[in-house]
């Protein structure tokens, strides 16, 4: 009976993980996140200051050895993510979002949580500056679930994106 119990469990908790990270996103309380951590071999300081200075950011700060940002405006690249099969929703809006990044001396990594993330308008699918919650757009209405379209092909393109932007260049 034990084995039945213990079986039954590690099944039910490996769908759950399954359902909850996919392609360095998740989804936790009907609210869609990114993070990843990306190895690196420079210091803190140098991780910290290289965020700093890349102007990716209109609000930064550190506190309590973090770094706390909001994401400028950026549009997906579709000569590096494709174009087939992609909603006009994610090629034709801006996206942001607030930014958590945290250095891990032991790991020799930083790790880049962004939160809050909002699509915005450039007048070619929802208003200029209009901000739509990815929730809104890419979660099925009423429950935490992904619509199959971002499932699909929007979290690969999205995802893409986000390392693009976020691994430190030399």
């Amino acid at each position: 009976m034990q084995y039945y119990i213990l079986l039954l469990s590690l099944v039910i908790t490996s769908h759950v993980f399954s359902q909850a990270e996919d392609e360095n996103f998740y989804l936790n309380d009907n609210k869609i996140s990114w993070q990843k951590a990306f190895s690196t071999k420079k210091s803190q300081e140098e991780v910290y200051a290289y965020f700093e200075k890349s102007k990716l950011f209109d609000d930064f700060k550190i506190e309590n050895n973090q770094i706390f940002a909001k994401l400028k405006p950026h549009a997906t690249d579709p000569k590096k993510t494709g174009v087939a099969a992609v909603p006009e929703v994610v090629n034709k809006n801006d996206f942001k979002g607030m930014v958590v990044i945290e250095y891990r001396a032991k790991e020799k990594d930083y790790v880049v949580t962004m939160t809050d993330m909002v699509l915005v308008g450039r007048g070619d699918f929802l208003k200029k500056n209009e901000e739509q919650p990815f929730e809104e757009n890419y979660l099925k209405k009423g429950i935490s679930e992904y619509r199959p379209f971002f499932v699909k092909q929007v979290k690969s393109v999205y995802n893409t994106t986000f390392l693009s932007i976020f691994e430190m260049k030399k």
